[in-house]
């Protein structure tokens, strides 16, 4: 086991469960930080648990679509379209769960759009970032409600799940 920057007993141990305050995202933050510094040494996301699993994906999610959109997000993690509708749909948060659908929908005929346009094998970013302009996914950016973006169920889902994030080193 490596030695972390980001340790998740001392996350934890510092931060006081309450409200989320989006002035102050620091422990959400950490907790990703932590799971990136991991993420090559730990298994298969499927055998990760269940709040850590929900936490990372949303996370991931919400950063690539929050940086560069659908299409972005189809780009470099289309494998979790399906996770993160599942997350969004065990949550309630049915109008993100809905556009999530249909982001899913749409990810084949996206995909065969980039392969198409040799936007995968492409070393020029320009072409990637004119491509994501251009994505029929694109469409879905204009309409994304405000619960997609959960920084306060990631906090709520890090604090309940507390236990599975300070245990996931006996994974590696």
């Amino acid at each position: 086991m490596s030695n972390y920057r980001y340790d998740f007993q001392k996350i934890f141990l510092e931060h006081t469960p309450g409200p989320y305050d989006p002035e102050h995202r620091e422990f959400i933050e950490q907790i990703a930080s932590a799971l990136y510094e991991r993420l090559e040494e730990l298994p298969a996301l499927e055998q990760w648990p269940e709040g850590v699993r929900k936490f990372f994906v949303l996370y991931e999610f919400n950063y690539q679509v929050g940086n560069g959109g659908f299409a972005q997000a189809a780009y470099n993690t289309p494998n979790l379209f399906p996770i993160a509708l599942e997350a969004y749909e065990s949550l309630g948060l049915h109008e993100a769960a809905g556009l999530c659908r249909r982001a899913w929908e749409m990810l084949p005929a996206e995909l065969t759009s980039q392969i198409e346009k040799g936007v995968i094998d492409s070393d020029s970013l320009e072409e990637v970032f004119e491509h994501f302009d251009d994505s029929e996914m694109s469409a879905l950016d204009e309409s994304i409600p405000d619960e997609f973006w959960v920084d306060d169920v990631l906090q709520s889902i890090a604090e309940k799940h507390s236990a599975e994030f300070m245990q996931l080193d006996t994974l590696l």
